[in-house]
C-alpha cells in the first residue's frame, strides 16, 4: 500500500475543492444576518440623546467645581511665589508644605471625580445596550434574522483619551440586512423596556 503525504497548500486546496463540490448546505443558504450601526441608534434615539445630555451634565458640573479648585490652588501658588525673600525660610517651607498637602487632597478629589464619571458612564452605556438587545431581540425574531450583529462597537469617551480603532466585524453585508433604523423607532417607541 502507497501512502501519499500532501503539503499544507495541497491539502487546503483539497478541502477547498471538496467543499466547492459538494455545494452550499440548503439550510445554510436560508440563514439571514441582520446588522445595526449602534453607534447611529446611540446618537438617534431619545434614549441615547437622554443619556448622552445627562453624562454631560453629570460631568461638567463635577468638571467645574475641580477646574474652580484648581484655579484656587494656582491662585495660592502665586501668592506663595510673591513672598519668597519677604518672609522667612521657615514659614516659606511650612506654607509651601500646606499647600503640596492641598494639592495631593485636590488630586485625590480629582481621581475619584473621574472614577464617578465613569461609573455613571458605565451604568447608563449599559442601561442603553439593555434597551438595543431588547429591541434587536424582538426585531430579529420579527423579521425571521438568525442573528443581529454590531456593525461597529460603541465608541464614546470615558475620559480624556479616546477609545482606540477598532475596525468593524463584518466583511460582507447587504444593504437590505441593515435594520439600525427600525432599532431607533423600536427604541424610541419602547424607551428603556
Amino acid at each position: 500500500m502507497t501512502r501519499f503525504k500532501l503539503s499544507g497548500t495541497a491539502s487546503a486546496l483539497l478541502l477547498a475543492a471538496s467543499l466547492v463540490a459538494l455545494g452550499t448546505s440548503p439550510a445554510l443558504a436560508k440563514e439571514r444576518i441582520a446588522v445595526v450601526d449602534i453607534q447611529q441608534v446611540f446618537q438617534k434615539t431619545d434614549l441615547g440623546k437622554s443619556i448622552q445630555a445627562h453624562l454631560k451634565r453629570f460631568a461638567d458640573r463635577r468638571v467645574t467645581k475641580m477646574q474652580a479648585e484648581q484655579k484656587a490652588l494656582q491662585d495660592e501658588q502665586g501668592q506663595i511665589r510673591q513672598q519668597v525673600g519677604v518672609i522667612s525660610k521657615d514659614a516659606l517651607r511650612a506654607k509651601e508644605l500646606e499647600f503640596q498637602k492641598k494639592v495631593q487632597d485636590f488630586q485625590k478629589r480629582q481621581q475619584k471625580v473621574q472614577t464617578e464619571i465613569a461609573s455613571e458612564s458605565f451604568v447608563q452605556f449599559r442601561k442603553f445596550l439593555n434597551a438595543v438587545t431588547a429591541a434587536s431581540d424582538s426585531l430579529g425574531k420579527k423579521f425571521d434574522f438568525s442573528m443581529v450583529i454590531s456593525q461597529h462597537p460603541l465608541r464614546v469617551p470615558l475620559g480624556p483619551y479616546p477609545p482606540p480603532f477598532q475596525s468593524p466585524r463584518y466583511l460582507y453585508i447587504k444593504t437590505d440586512a441593515d435594520i439600525t433604523q427600525s432599532v431607533i423607532k423600536y427604541v424610541n417607541e419602547h424607551g428603556g423596556q
